[in-house]
């Protein structure tokens, strides 16, 4: 049984990252996309979420510059019609890594519509902080 289209796109857009392809990044997007991160405040302080692909396009941008190494790593991948959940770990170098579910709404064209991203601690890494 092969991939479904949502299914498709996600991985689309993780290899994206992974080859550090931009293009390949943004091509996983509808030009009227929604991004919505809490890291977007670090570039953009007034906001937390981007509208449009060419906006989200330049945030991947900055992002892509300051971490050159950004990898990821899928831990699972949830998919319920036209919604995922993909949980994973993004590596900014081999030593810093930070726990991110994102969920995904695709469109009927089979882009990303709405993306919202959500950080926080592995249950790993909140046992080794209890411990010290």
């Amino acid at each position: 049984m092969g991939k479904s289209p949502v299914q498709e796109t996600i991985d689309s857009w993780i290899e994206g990252w992974n080859s550090h392809d931009l293009e390949k990044i943004m091509d996983s997007y509808a030009e009227t996309a929604e991004l919505y991160d809490p890291k977007i405040k670090e570039v953009y302080p007034d906001r937390l979420t981007i509208v449009g692909k060419e906006g989200i396009k330049n945030y991947y941008k900055v992002v892509l510059k300051i971490f050159p190494q950004i990898k990821i790593q899928p831990r699972g991948l949830w998919i319920k019609g036209d919604e995922a959940l993909l949980e994973y770990y993004i590596y900014t170098n081999e030593d810093s890594k930070a726990d991110v579910i994102s969920k995904f709404y695709i469109n009927k064209n089979k882009k990303i519509q709405g993306h919202f991203v959500y950080y926080g601690l592995s249950y790993k890494e909140i046992k080794e902080e209890e411990k010290t």
